[in-house]
Order: structure tokens, then C-alpha cells, then sequence
């Protein structure tokens, strides 16, 4: 028998109804899980930064845990949560994070950062010319999994211009395992600047060759 168009409205009401006691019941775990972040048990704040994985209404709660924890198990729940929200909140979150003082967060960061490429890429941008040394070197790790296609350039601006060796440094190890022939002649000129650097020669030189001869498909 077909369906009249009262039959097709009290189908539709149902629907909705159905729908409406979800969200409820989504909210509800949403705000039980917020409230599971506190718990005493790390096994249960552990469980309840994992329930909130897509939450995007619980972003500031697990933003605000993450400065409390201190249970690996948990923090690395609640980054995962917070990478999945995919927020400029979260990005400005693990920038600032870069400058913790310790080196386990700071790696954290790091990994964060990494797992939100297109989010994250100009801010980190940004920090190849940052004042610290220290973070010009996280960024320049970071960008070395960034799948963005600007990486390269942005690489290649950094060298011309640091005056860092530590920071030069780095690049050349990270650019011996992922630089293109076109970095080549940037790389030449950096053996050129810091010619009375015994270290820098050799990892430069080092990563003209490996790059060479991975483009060429030669042995290394």
C-alpha cells in the first residue's frame, strides 16, 4: 500500500525525534566525559580524553587538562583528541608548548603540530625566523613531515639567511634524508659561509652527495 502524505509526516516526526534523543545523549556523554577529565583514576581520565575524540565542545576542557596531567597514558589520549579537532586553538596551543622547558612536551608539540599539516604550516613557517634558536630547530623538524608543498622553499630561505650552525645543522641532517636536487645550489653556498666549520662541511657535503645520488639512483 502506498504511503499517504500524513503516513510520510509521522515517519518524519519520528526521525526527528529519534535524532534530537541522540544529541542528548551525545551531550550528555560529551559533559560526563568533561567532568571523567578530573577523575582521581587515570585509567578513567585516561578513558574519558578518548570519549572525546571529534568533541569540538570539549576543546578548552582538554586543553585545560593537558597543562594539568602528568600520566603519559592520558596526555597521549588527549593530544590525539585535540589533533582530531583540527582548531587553530589547539595549533596556538602546541606553539606555545615549543618553548616549554621540559623536553618531553616539547616533543609532544612537535608531534602535534606534524599531524596537522594544513592548520598548522604558516604558523610554523613563522618560527624558522622565531628569536630561539631553539624553536627555529623544532620548526625545521616539524616541517620535515609537514606534507606541504612549500616545505622545500621554506627550507631553502632558511639556509640562506641562519647564522646559527646548530640550527644549520639540523637542516642538513633532516635535508640528507628528504632534499631535492634543487636545494643543491643553496646547500653549496652554505659549505662557501661556513667555510671554518669542520662539522658543517662534512654534513653538507654529506647531503649533496646522499641527495645526488638518491636522484640519481647511484649508491650512497
Amino acid at each position: 500500500m502506498a504511503w499517504n502524505g500524513r503516513a510520510d509526516t509521522e515517519v518524519e516526526i519520528l526521525v526527528k525525534s529519534q535524532r534530537n534523543k541522540d544529541a542528548e545523549v551525545d551531550d550528555l556523554s560529551t559533559v560526563e566525559a568533561k567532568k571523567e577529565l578530573s577523575s582521581p583514576d587515570a585509567n578513567r581520565r585516561r578513558e574519558a580524553a578518548v570519549a572525546l575524540y571529534g568533541r569540538k565542545a570539549a576543546l578548552s576542557a582538554l586543553v585545560d587538562r593537558l597543562e594539568e596531567e602528568d600520566t603519559p597514558a592520558v596526555r597521549e589520549a588527549i593530544i590525539n583528541s585535540l589533533i582530531s579537532l583540527d582548531s587553530p586553538k589547539v595549533v596556538d596551543t602546541f606553539i606555545a608548548k615549543l618553548r616549554c622547558d621540559e623536553a618531553e612536551h616539547r616533543n609532544e608539540a612537535v608531534y602535534a603540530l606534524q599531524q596537522m599539516p594544513e592548520r598548522s604550516a604558516q604558523k610554523v613557517k613563522k618560527l624558522l625566523i622565531d628569536s630561539d634558536a631553539d624553536v627555529r630547530i623544532m620548526a625545521v623538524d616539524i616541517i620535515r613531515l609537514l606534507t606541504i608543498s612549500d616545505a622545500p622553499e621554506w627550507r631553502g630561505v632558511l639556509l640562506e639567511s641562519e647564522e646559527n650552525p646548530n640550527v644549520v645543522g639540523v637542516a642538513m641532517d633532516r635535508l640528507s634524508e628528504i632534499g631535492s636536487v634543487n636545494e643543491v645550489p643553496v646547500l653549496e653556498a652554505v659549505i662557501e659561509r661556513f667555510s671554518g666549520d669542520a662539522y658543517l662541511q662534512f654534513a653538507t657535503s654529506h647531503a649533496i652527495d646522499r641527495i645526488k645520488a638518491i636522484y640519481s639512483e647511484g649508491p650512497i
